[in-house]
C-alpha cells in the first residue's frame, strides 16, 4: 500500500509505503522524496531521497547493504524510466 503524503505541483512528492514486506530483511517502510529544480527551459533536476525502515536491529548490516547495493541501482531504473518518459512524445499524467 501507498500513499501520498505530501505533494507541492510540478516541485515536491513525499510518498510513503507502508506494509511493505521482505520477510527475510525485515523491511516494514519506505519513505521516499521527490523534489524538482527547473535548471533552463526544458531542463529539469530531479532530487530523489529514500529511506528503508526495519523493524528489528540484527538485520541492520544486512539491511545497510541491500540498500547501498540493490535498492540504490533499483532507483536509479525508476530515474532512467522517468527520463525515458519526459522525452517520449506521449504526455504523462497522474491521477489520483
Amino acid at each position: 500500500m501507498d500513499r501520498v503524503i505530501e505533494r507541492i505541483e510540478n516541485q515536491y512528492w513525499k510518498i510513503e509505503v507502508y506494509d511493505f514486506k521482505s520477510w527475510m530483511l525485515r523491511f516494514n517502510r519506505f519513505v521516499g522524496e521527490w523534489q524538482t529544480t527547473e535548471l533552463a527551459p526544458n531542463q529539469i533536476r530531479i532530487d530523489y531521497t529514500y529511506t528503508l525502515h526495519a523493524d528489528t536491529w540484527m538485520f541492520y548490516p544486512l539491511n545497510w547493504l541491500f540498500a547501498r547495493v540493490f535498492w540504490r541501482a533499483y532507483m536509479k531504473q525508476v530515474l532512467e524510466n522517468v527520463r525515458k518518459l519526459a522525452e517520449g512524445d506521449e504526455p504523462y499524467y497522474y491521477k489520483c
